[in-house]
């Protein structure tokens, strides 16, 4: 190969890296932003949904509105090139609008709502991306998690839990199976007081909570927030006959940090499960 012949060849292999850089993302779904991050494929991102806080220059992009109700005008809009989005990101119409419009869509499976599921997402995103940290990063996630089991697994007693969800502006709800709520409490060592009742989240009731008589409730602070403040929280009808009620033990924590199956899960679940045993 001449001398030419290899500058050539030099300046084609750059202007491919430089196109490999110059990918535009678009992530869709607080967990999906925050793997992209921890892969070190943040500065590629250009716009994000209202769900993506964490970490904070994520916080800072655009937002396209909320992840379940995305229009296609406003995806197409950001100038994405490469959108990368949950399993519950849609509507289904709207993405494959996307879709045919040109643009590159990455959506997750369905979530299972595992540490498992954290790990496939983190490769599943990283093999997309060509990120170099991609297995390095999941490994080091599986390791976190192995050792916050363990130390989980140490934590004496099973407090009967109920989680109250209020983000949505439709008053508190309490989670069934079937939800990232249930799942958190099975991952703590909890036991879900609303468990075998119904999937899902449904209202409160005064009836159902004293019948449930939880030990502990873990709602979130945006939630808490939602509902007036920690006083106006505990005076949710029925709230106060119960023993976490009449204890005041109430544990909230930011939503993305503790159902958000995300990089942070293992911190997050050492820490409620250390939480709700005070």
């Amino acid at each position: 190969m001449n001398s030419r012949t290899l500058l050539l060849a030099l300046a084609l292999m750059g202007s491919s890296q430089l196109a490999l850089a110059a990918e535009k993302l678009l992530t869709v779904g607080g967990a999906v932003t925050e793997i992209v991050f921890a892969l070190g494929k943040g500065d590629e991102v250009i716009a994000n949904d209202i769900t993506s806080v964490y970490p904070e220059a994520a916080f800072k992009l655009p937002k396209v509105g909320y992840m379940r109700t995305l229009s296609a005008e406003g995806l197409v809009s950001t100038g994405a090139t490469l959108i990368v989005a949950e399993a519950g990101a849609g509507p289904r119409n709207v993405i494959e609008q996307v879709r045919n419009a040109g643009i590159k869509v990455l959506q997750l499976p369905e979530a299972s709502h595992t540490p498992q599921q954290v790990a496939a997402d983190i490769r599943t995103i990283g093999k997309q991306l060509n990120a170099a940290s991609t297995e390095p990063l999941a490994k080091q996630f599986e390791q976190d998690w192995k050792d916050a089991a363990a130390k989980l697994d140490k934590l004496k007693g099973k407090p009967r839990v109920l989680f109250v969800m209020n983000n949505s502006g439709r008053g508190a709800q309490a989670a069934g199976d079937e939800t990232a709520a249930a799942a958190v409490i099975t991952l703590v060592h909890g036991e879900n007081v609303m468990a075998g009742l119904y999937k899902g989240y449904r209202p409160l009731t005064a009836e159902a909570l004293v019948a449930a008589a939880p030990d502990v409730i873990i709602t979130t602070r945006e939630g808490l927030e939602a509902s007036g403040g920690l006083q106006a929280f505990l005076k949710t009808p029925g709230l106060g006959m119960t023993p976490a009620g009449k204890q005041g033990r109430i544990v909230s924590m930011d939503t993305q940090y503790i159902i958000g199956f995300t990089p942070r899960l293992p911190g997050a679940m050492l820490e409620l499960g250390q939480a709700i045993r005070k």
